[in-house]
């Protein structure tokens, strides 16, 4: 085995150099470990050295331990596993943090243990003040199948406004909620949405809408400065303790990036970030435009721990709403919305391609894939879709011409395999057995040359990426069985999802997701070996150890 050494850029851009005597600059080496490098010019591999926040050598325990003087630090894995650190290339960072403070629903499997724990947080709320649960959550998951209704929302807290999220566009609210809304019983739908109503036309409580549910959000008591930050350094310890070391959040606002940056020029910070800024659905394209640039905000600005990666837009709905080609099997003549017309999202797309702004798309049925693959494709001859690394967020049912032409364009499908974990059931509801099934289509997306790149869409469902591994392998999932056996993935393509695919799919392959000399020494120490364990014990595998730049952010 020949060592592969890294000590300065210089060396990395000239090439690998060979086993060499000690080295002063290496700071910590862990060997006697199985460290699965995702790099395949390199395999496997005893040990690393790291230097800095850098990857300094790999290689036997022989070669790497010869390099170590009186002052390196020396850890013996004991044959454990060493993987890259992971990569969530699709959450929300500050909801991850704030969702922890919230009532938890992910555990919940009755409503009436729901309906317990809003009584109680009603008790104690005494002055009426809003009460708010998770949102990584569905209501298959429960006994009774369904969300609870406004009326026994009314019964366990009368003089508290309730507000439900599931997910970035459902959420069910009670008639206080409704009162401190402006919400009257004979409004139309929402644009872009729709009020779920009783068989006597009552508004029920539910409401499917991006722009309505996130309007209700926004009058929640403002957090502070203060609990901004505290939730994204809770959100990031969280995601430490599961080896994830980058993560790609959606829909950041411009203050919300300043926290952030704030956070990490402090140094707090425990993994890195790219930040997709939020386009308003519904807004006029102009005025993003000027948010963006009052704010001073430009495409790339940052560094490795912190930049900017480009716009988000959502086009289409969720499960309910999601634009289709086919009408749903339980809405007969129903086909889904546009929750940002298409209009704009042909405008946002020209204006990121001449402006040179990385882009992404909340596109999840047919008919949303196919719409904004069709207007990137005009726009290629203009721009370099490759270059600026533009993807789509949850294109979980592209018929064969939709994928063929992200091939094409080098269009990164980011999907979650926890949505199949939470959503499925409602996915049989809503879209029937034959597209259920061949929904979420990371098989055909690796064997058509087109590697997706993984995320969890936390809070919208757990973080944890083990479980989302577990998913991706067996296509198990919450409350419906296994859907879509013919799509699983092996556990060596599932790891390369998130690691050395998520890195290219950010464009940052060439510092992330493996680890090799140069790169950054983010890793992380495994309680068991992905690869080596049964399938069925994937979500049981735990970070023992999270390095983040060479540093320990995560130890037993």
């Amino acid at each position: 085995m020949r060592i592969r050494k890294v000590l300065s850029c210089a060396a990395l851009t000239a090439g690998y150099i060979g086993a060499a005597s000690a080295s002063s600059d290496i700071d910590l080496i862990l060997h006697d470990a199985k460290v699965r490098t995702m790099d395949d010019a390199i395999g496997v591999v005893e040990a690393v050295a790291i230097s800095g926040n850098r990857v300094s050598a790999v290689g036997s325990n022989e070669e790497v331990l010869a390099l170590r003087d009186d002052g390196v630090r020396v850890i013996d894995l004991d044959g454990r596993t060493v993987i890259p650190g992971l990569v969530d290339t699709h959450l929300h960072l500050d909801e991850v943090g704030e969702n922890l403070q919230k009532i938890q629903t992910n555990d919940l499997r009755s409503l009436q243990v729901l309906l317990g724990r809003i009584a109680a947080e009603a008790e104690r709320l005494s002055d009426g003040g809003w009460i708010v649960g998770a949102s990584d959550w569905h209501e298959s998951q429960l006994e009774e199948n369904r969300f609870p209704s406004r009326e026994e929302l009314d019964e366990v807290a009368p003089d508290n406004p309730v507000f439900l999220r599931r997910g970035g566009i459902n959420a069910v609210i009670n008639s206080k909620a409704m009162e401190v809304a402006g919400i009257d019983e004979e409004d139309a739908d929402p644009p872009g949405g729709k009020y779920d109503r009783d068989e006597s036309g009552r508004f029920s409580g539910w409401i499917q809408s991006f722009s309505k549910v996130n309007e209700i959000a926004g009058l929640l008591p403002a957090p502070s400065e203060e609990q901004v930050r505290s939730n994204f350094l809770a959100a990031m310890q969280a995601l430490s303790s599961k080896g994830v070391t980058t993560v790609r959040s959606q829909h950041v606002s411009p203050d919300h990036l300043a926290s952030w940056r704030a956070i990490v020029d402090d140094g707090g910070h425990s993994l890195r970030g790219v930040a997709m800024m939020s386009i308003n659905p519904r807004a006029p394209l102009e005025q993003d435009i000027a948010s963006l640039e009052e704010h001073g905000i430009s495409p790339g600005m940052g560094d490795d721990d912190l930049r900017v990666g480009g716009l988000k837009v959502t086009h289409d709905g969720g499960v309910e709403t999601a634009l289709l080609r086919e009408e749903y099997t339980n809405i007969p003549g129903f086909k889904g919305i546009e929750v940002t017309p298409l209009e704009k999202v042909e405008r946002l797309s020209a204006y990121a391609c001449e402006n040179g702004w990385g882009l992404s798309v909340h596109a999840i049925g047919g008919q949303a894939i196919t719409n904004v693959l069709n207007a990137w494709n005009e726009l290629n001859d203009e721009c370099s879709l490759a270059d600026l690394g533009w993807g789509l967020e949850h294109p979980y049912l592209p018929n064969a011409s939709d994928i063929e032409l992200m091939r094409e364009l080098s269009v990164t499908p980011h999907t979650q395999a926890p949505h199949n974990y939470t959503l499925g059931a409602g996915f049989l509801e809503f879209w029937g057995e034959e597209r259920t099934h061949r929904s979420i289509p990371n098989r055909t997306y690796i064997d058509a040359g087109v590697l997706p790149a993984a995320g969890t869409d936390s809070p919208v469902a757990p973080f944890d990426p083990f479980l989302s591994m577990w998913v991706e392998v067996t296509r198990q999932t919450a409350a419906a069985g296994v859907l879509g056996a013919e799509e699983a993935v092996t556990p060596l393509e599932s790891l390369k999802m998130h690691t050395i695919w998520a890195a290219q799919g950010l464009g940052m392959e060439d510092r992330i997701g493996s680890i090799s000399p140069g790169k950054y020494a983010d890793m992380v120490v495994l309680s068991d070996d992905p690869l080596s364990v049964a399938p069925e014990e994937l979500r049981k595998i735990s970070a023992d150890w999270t390095f983040f730049s060479g540093e320990a952010v995560h130890q037993p």
